[in-house]
């Protein structure tokens, strides 16, 4: 009987302190930045509903045609290196910084890229 007693008391102990603990939170208010954010984030992922497999479709095309390309001009690479940059490169995603004007938009990519990396420039932060 004790032992229920016990345990009936450890419940309530326990019951009081959580709801203490509920009523101790108090509600995060709603501000206007979060609204804009969640309204970037919504544009971003109906955005990306189009131009997701728009920009799929034109890599694989591209990279066909480039394929195309370098058989018919007998191996030259710099054709086919054109067309494939300009179809492949470029963003797959719509990111929040792409609708806020932050960051730049390439649906079609450079067909002349920089230099490769020569060591002597300081490293970029790539946002991941």
């Amino acid at each position: 009987m004790q032992t229920v007693l016990r345990s009936l008391r450890l419940r309530g102990v326990v019951s009081a302190l959580v709801i203490a603990g509920l009523v101790s939170i108090s509600p995060a208010t709603a501000r206007a930045a979060d609204a804009k954010h969640v309204g970037v984030g919504v544009a971003c992922a109906f955005g990306n509903l189009l131009y997701g497999p728009g920009k799929l479709i034109l890599a694989m095309l591209g990279s066909l045609t480039a394929g195309l390309g370098y058989a018919v001009t007998a191996g030259d690479v710099d054709v086919a290196r054109k067309i494939l940059d300009s179809s492949v490169m470029g963003n797959y995603v719509i990111e929040p910084g792409h609708l806020t004007g932050e960051k730049k938009l390439e649906f079609i990519g450079n067909p002349n890229p920089p230099p490769a990396d020569d060591w002597s420039t300081t490293p970029q932060n790539s946002g991941f």
